[in-house]
């Protein structure tokens, strides 16, 4: 599992920390500054967990601030901290760049509009995103746009800057009035996207004047890329009545195809190796003044020296290969190319237009959203099916009925949770969140399949339900919503790690005092800094499509001939848990014998195929008539007070009734109490 990478701690071990921080709660211990900073309304903070022996003075004494100052940032604080009470310090405001990225029209490049010339011809020369170049040209009409008009472009180069990231390669700007996210990025060298992923509060929105946002630093890793994809590319589904009024999809050029056994297939992989050979370290340093920075640049030589940032994809392409081989053992004549895009839309179009792209049976990838979006466009053109590995947002599925998307969304995952968390009706239902509206579309998503769910057991104005916003660390509410006659089901939807931990350090404390289940969300698979006995003790359970069991034959039989072909374990994750070499041999194992069974009418027989050798399983449902196929197979996984993980089956259904939901808005606020019959949430 990728819940944390700190060993688990022995009973024995607890005991000795809890009587060692009793003996010595009076003694000041030296405290070491965290490196974790967090930006909330605006300002930067850093985020300090207490640890025995610790105080409020020696804390404070610490970060640079006084007593007060940490007191008004944690209301709930006092002179006696507890152990593992989650504190938010202010930093230091210099901290934040304070710089002017926004550009002028005279600092603009233009280009006039040649006949035969369009908006997505000037983004291949200019090699500049269409959404980019629009952004500088508000009110364009991208289909109508008059010969002669002239086009704003972005500056050519960014400015010079000698920037000093923190350990955790992050540093913080503060918004300037006229700046925009693009210019910031341009300024920063990251892409928007990456931004938007490290300041989730941004929603779709762009910042404001006085705003404080987190920067990655450029080239962050794939992990941290793959974030947002899930989060913030996701638009809102229409309603199943209007989909079905589309005309369908039917396939009617595969009714006509013909099995031909023995036919040699070919087989796309789309993956961004962008490798190249690195610059010597000199010629880095060459012009860099500031020692943190030439620190800094130095620190990341010897890692990207080290370990490659295209490693990930590597060990995807090493189990795509593996599973190729074992087909090809069966007789099976396979054709593969391997196609690097670059991280680049203009290098994907010129892969685009190979003639063996036009002949493929099938094509895996590309990783990221901003190509995606061009590729599936090809596959819907040419009718050839095209598999995203680790994409979660389903505006795509809607209208390419040759999309695969093997990791659901989080309609999917809320959906199935919420027919898991329906079977604890007699129980007591928080839902906590952080009350920012850029999930908020979410959470009311989520809460809305729960009371369809509900309905289906229990009038809704008898369930127990509460909704906790926990704001700037306030978790008062939180344990004021806790009932000690019930058991306490908390359902903490956050893909946020850092909230996560907040919350989670908070109500370990009350376990001794109610009956606490956790239930979490697929990300908790990638999260690292929430301390294991916590989550054990919580009896947290997450739903996920990825679970690495080392008791499972077919996981151990890929470990090993992984070994034996790369002398290495694959290594590499994504934010929420995916092993990219695990999730190469899968899909191609899955896909590719699909098309050895059926062929090209493989898309007609999902229902029929189910490849015993996979490590994880596969249930392509089709999203709509005129849509593609998501994954909606998951899994439940349990974490004991054994610290053990086990993976559970959703509650047996308790006898199914109708009822009319009642008049108002939210009827799940009356607090009706009843005699409580045995839960159906128990432990497993």
């Amino acid at each position: 599992m990728m819940i944390s990478g700190k060993k688990y701690l022995s009973s024995l071990f607890l005991v000795l920390m809890l009587i060692s921080a009793a003996t010595f709660a009076q003694e000041p211990v030296k405290v070491t500054r965290s490196d974790n900073k967090v930006v909330l309304e605006g300002k930067v903070y850093y985020v300090h967990v207490v640890k025995p022996g610790q105080t409020l003075y020696s804390i404070a004494r610490a970060y640079n601030v006084t007593e007060k100052e940490v007191i008004i940032e944690n209301p709930g604080a006092s002179s006696d901290l507890l152990v593992g009470q989650v504190l938010k310090i202010p930093s230091d405001p210099a901290s934040a760049f304070s710089v002017d990225t926004g550009k002028t029209e005279e600092d603009l490049r233009k280009h006039i509009l040649k006949a035969g010339e369009t908006i997505y011809a000037i983004s291949r020369i200019y090699e500049i995103p269409v959404d980019e170049i629009m952004q500088y040209n508000p009110g364009l009409d991208i289909n109508d746009i008059p010969i002669g008009q002239e086009i704003l472009l972005p500056p050519e180069e960014p400015e010079q800057n000698q920037l000093a990231f923190d350990e955790e390669g992050m540093l913080f700007h503060k918004v300037k009035k006229g700046e925009t996210l693009y210019s910031i990025a341009r300024y920063y060298g990251v892409s928007v996207r990456e931004i938007r992923t490290v300041n989730p509060e941004l929603g779709w929105g762009g910042p404001r004047s006085g705003d404080v946002l987190r920067i990655p630093q450029p080239n962050t890793t794939v992990s941290e890329v793959f974030t947002p994809d899930s989060i913030m590319v996701d638009t809102v589904m229409p309603e199943l009545d209007s989909s079905e009024m589309e005309v369908p999809y039917t396939y009617e050029e595969l009714q006509m195809e013909e099995y031909m056994p023995g036919k040699m297939y070919r087989i796309v992989y789309l993956v961004p190796f962008n490798y190249s050979e690195m610059e010597p370290l000199d010629s880095l340093l060459r012009n860099v003044k500031s020692a943190p920075r030439r620190d800094r640049i130095k620190k990341d030589y010897m890692l990207e020296k080290q370990t490659p940032k295209s490693i990930p994809f590597l060990e995807f392409l090493e189990g795509a290969l593996l599973a190729a081989d074992a087909l090809a053992k069966t007789g099976m004549e396979l054709d593969i190319h391997v196609f690097d895009t670059k991280q680049s839309m203009y290098t994907t179009r010129q892969i685009l237009e190979k003639p063996e792209m036009r002949n493929a049976d099938l094509i895996i990838g590309p990783f990221y959203s901003y190509n995606l979006e061009l590729v599936s466009d090809f596959s819907r053109k040419h009718r050839i099916p095209l598999v995203t590995p680790f994409h979660t947002g389903d505006s795509l599925l809607m209208d390419n009925p040759y999309l695969f998307q093997p990791n659901p969304s989080y309609r999917v995952e809320f959906k199935r949770n919420a027919e898991f968390i329906a079977r604890s009706y007699e129980d007591n239902l928080v839902m906590v969140h952080d009350g920012d509206s850029a999930s908020m579309e979410r959470i009311e998503y989520y809460k809305q399949q729960l009371f369809d769910e509900l309905e289906k057991y229990s009038a809704l104005e008898t369930v127990l339900f509460k909704e906790v916003i926990v704001r700037n660390g306030a978790t008062e509410d939180l344990v004021h919503a806790l009932n000690p006659d019930k058991k306490n089901v908390i359902i903490l939807p956050t893909f946020d790690e850092a909230f996560a931990s907040q919350v989670t350090s908070r109500i370990y404390y009350e376990v001794k005092n109610y009956d606490i289940a956790l239930f979490g969300s697929t990300y908790w698979l990638g999260f690292n800094n929430i301390e294991i006995p916590y989550i054990h003790a919580l009896n947290l359970r997450i739903s996920h499509t990825h679970y690495y069991d080392y008791t499972d034959p077919e996981y151990l039989h890929f470990l090993r001939e992984y070994r034996q072909n790369y002398f290495k374990e694959p290594g590499s994750f994504t934010r929420n848990g995916c092993n990219f070499g695990v999730t190469g041999y899968d899909l191609s194992l899955y896909f590719i014998s699909a098309l050895q069974r059926f062929g090209p009418k493989f898309i007609l027989h999902l229902g029929e195929h189910h490849p015993v050798a996979t490590i994880c399983d596969f249930n392509f449902q089709r999203i709509s008539r005129r849509g593609g196929y998501e994954n909606v197979a998951m899994q439940y996984y349990y974490f004991d007070d054994d610290l053990r993980v086990v993976e559970i089956d959703i509650p047996e259904q308790p006898p199914m009734h109708r009822y009319r939901r009642p008049a108002g808005v939210d009827p799940l606020y009356f607090r009706w109490l009843r005699s409580e019959p045995d839960s159906t949430f128990s432990k497993q």
